[in-house]
């Protein structure tokens, strides 16, 4: 069996490039992660044992980070522990599962180098096991319920899983041969009320029970996962073709949260499943037509749909700033929240412009006030569009421009008196308008430098 294991995780080394490369291994002391380092560490590979005190445990869990510590110092090996404090660092409506997952691909970031380093974590076919039927009871699709694979990037972090084929027992009796009786466990593993401890202690035990061997388990993973791959590889050779709404709209349902997952490692960096709540509201999304929609993901994040496809809506307080502009004093105003300029001039006496020039409009000198005022947009705000005589909504204005949602507060407005006089690079206003015979005042909008 040691020679085995050292087979395995050698070949596994040579297979992903790894031979010789210093490497990180999740250590908990557990019979699972013992096997994994010494393994690594009879193959002369460099690496150092990591092990994470989530806080849940009190003083149990102490004594078992000091005992690993001793472990690895009895046989050089670097160690290293991580105080996570995972009550405290819970965010609101987060499990204690999955904070401590975040918190934990949180350190392995930090500790990976940019991803220079790998990360070993010893997860085995016991685990396939729970992990498939956990996410079978959440409605999870071939991917998901695969979920645990042999190389997987999540952000920054390279997770490297050799004994994925090996049974928790063949993991124990190598420990065994190499004269190792004693290993940490932890206690809170017995304790059913935690929905991974029951299907470990109770649901599987139970399927093996009745159909005397979980083989057909294993066989349906291993088949479901070539599935997941096949799936996964279409849904790469779709996604750079995803530039419309209804590119979406034609993808097939079985490709869609995996597109959809390929988005989302592109914008946030986030290697995970799409839920299938974000999945549901995404579909309903796609079928509505017309205007665009918002679509919540997790928390403070939000998606936005529309004609022209899908991107990332950034929720951004509207400017309160208010300037009241004379501008036969101070030709060139600047917004202090934004790197963005008004200047006015009569067009006999140009001036030259401290910026790029987005925009540009003539106005009748004569019709304008002596102070012109600037702030940004308040629903309700309304103009009559130049070359018609009725008012209309500037947020109807922005929807005709096809001006995105988040981006309408960092557009100011200019107004004469209460009239909104010009909305930049989107409309003009009726008031004010040009003839022959008038002075001509002559408005830049655009970007400093």
């Amino acid at each position: 069996m040691a020679s085995d294991l050292l087979k395995i995780t050698k070949r596994f080394l040579i297979d992903q490039q790894l031979l010789d490369r210093p490497l990180l291994l999740g250590f908990s002391g557990g019979a699972d992660s013992m096997a994994l380092l010494l393994t690594l560490n009879q193959l002369d590979q460099t690496l150092t044992a990591v092990h994470f005190q989530h806080g849940l445990r009190g003083k149990a869990a102490e004594a078992e980070a000091l005992w690993c510590e001793r472990f690895c110092a009895g046989r050089r090996i670097p160690f290293l522990c991580r105080n996570l404090q995972v009550p405290q660092q819970k965010l609101s409506g987060e499990t204690v599962e999955e904070a401590a997952r975040r918190l934990r691909l949180q350190a392995w970031e930090e500790l990976c180098e940019q991803g220079q380093i790998p990360v070993f974590l010893a997860h085995h076919a016991d685990d396939c096991l729970e992990e498939l039927l956990l996410r079978l009871a959440r409605g999870a699709n071939a991917s998901g319920l695969t979920g645990l694979r042999e190389i997987r990037r999540i952000g920054k972090v390279l997770l490297c899983r050799p004994f994925l084929e090996l049974r928790k027992i063949e993991l124990e009796e190598f420990l065994l041969a190499q004269g190792i009786k004693h290993w940490c466990r932890d206690l809170s593993n017995l304790e059913n009320r935690f929905r991974r401890n029951a299907m470990r202690n109770l649901i599987l035990p139970e399927l093996r029970s009745i159909f005397h061997s979980d083989a057909g388990l294993l066989q349906a993973r291993k088949t479901l996962l070539q599935d997941a791959e096949f799936l996964e590889e279409a849904a790469e050779k779709q996604f750079p073709a995803m530039n419309s709404r209804a590119d979406w709209q034609r993808l097939p349902p079985a490709l869609l949260p995996r597109v959809l997952r390929l988005w989302l490692k592109q914008e946030y960096g986030e290697d995970s499943p799409p839920s299938a709540r974000l999945c549901q509201r995404f579909r309903s999304a796609l079928q509505k037509g017309g205007a665009g929609v918002r679509i919540p993901i997790g928390r403070q994040k939000q998606l936005y749909l529309d004609q022209s496809g899908l991107r990332r809506y950034e929720v951004i307080a509207a400017p309160s700033s208010i300037y009241g502009w004379d501008w036969r004093r101070n030709p060139c105003l600047q917004l202090l929240e934004s790197s963005t300029f008004f200047l006015a001039y009569e067009a006999e006496s140009p001036l030259e412009a401290p910026g790029e020039v987005l925009a540009q409009e003539q106005f009748d000198l004569t019709k304008l006030p002596t102070v012109l005022q600037v702030r940004y947009w308040q629903k309700g705000d309304f103009m009559i569009p130049f070359g018609t005589n009725f008012h209309k909504k500037v947020q109807d204005l922005f929807t005709d421009a096809h001006v995105p949602r988040e981006k309408r507060f960092r557009i100011p407005l200019l107004l004469a008196d209460s009239d909104v006089l010009w909305l930049p690079t989107v409309r003009r206003a009726e008031y004010a308008r040009t003839h022959l015979q008038c002075s001509t005042l002559i408005i830049q909008f655009g970007h400093l430098p």
